[in-house]
């Protein structure tokens, strides 16, 4: 099933509007409060073979949370089918805050997502994403997730990292079946870095990953 997300977020008389908040497929899209919008599953999944694509667009002087209200399970398809995948593509002149619910690939899942934003100068972008491979009592699924960031056309960060069972880059004993990251552009910061997490800085901003092999654990690091 393909699944399309479309947000505009406008500053009109110095707040935020939103003209365009459309959605079809998979996901509803509503908008929750004066600048925050939550998609909403309307399907179960994705399965694998769905495809999502996410367009967020923060004009300049606006702001726009972008949240979902409950965690997706991302299940295998029938017999040796396609990985599922999910894109967002986002483009930023003002604040978009974008801290989906976490992923949870089930055991024989393959799910591919991508991150592309691209900023002018002095926008601001936070960005999380929340993996965990397989539930309670199964074995993990697979996740291959890129992020790719520009700032007025220059590269600040491109990186894919590819969990669970299948990757060339999953063998014991280094097997995390949760994974988080989060990338924020607009605030500089140094290196910090702790068991299982590390902080590097980015120019005017930083990235953070964190990895183990429970969720909860792992999003308070």
């Amino acid at each position: 099933m393909r699944t399309t997300v479309e947000v505009v977020a406008r500053c009109v008389a110095g707040r935020t509007v939103l003209p365009v908040v459309r959605a079809s497929g998979q996901l509803a899209v509503r908008r929750t409060g004066p600048t925050t919008v939550h998609l909403v599953a309307t399907a179960f999944g994705p399965l694998g073979g769905d495809d999502a694509a996410i367009r967020l667009v923060v004009e300049e002087g606006a702001v726009l949370h972008v949240r979902s209200v409950a965690a997706a399970v991302a299940l295998p398809a029938r017999g040796q089918g396609a990985p599922s995948s999910a894109g967002v593509h986002a483009t930023v002149t003002g604040v978009l805050d974008l801290r989906p619910e976490p992923t949870v690939v089930a055991a024989r899942a393959h799910h591919r997502a991508e991150l592309r934003a691209e900023l002018a100068e002095g926008a601001v972008l936070t960005a999380t994403e929340q993996v965990l491979l397989g539930r309670t009592g199964e074995e993990p699924g697979r996740w291959t997730g890129t992020t790719r960031v520009e700032r007025a056309g220059v590269p600040l960060l491109h990186t894919t990292v590819d969990l669970g069972t299948g990757s060339p880059s999953w063998l014991p004993p280094v097997t995390p079946r949760a994974y988080v990251s989060t990338v924020h552009l607009g605030e500089q910061a140094g290196v910090r870095t702790g068991r299982d997490v590390v902080r590097l800085p980015l120019p005017g901003g930083w990235v953070t990953t964190a990895w183990g092999d429970e969720l909860h654990r792992v999003a308070v690091a």
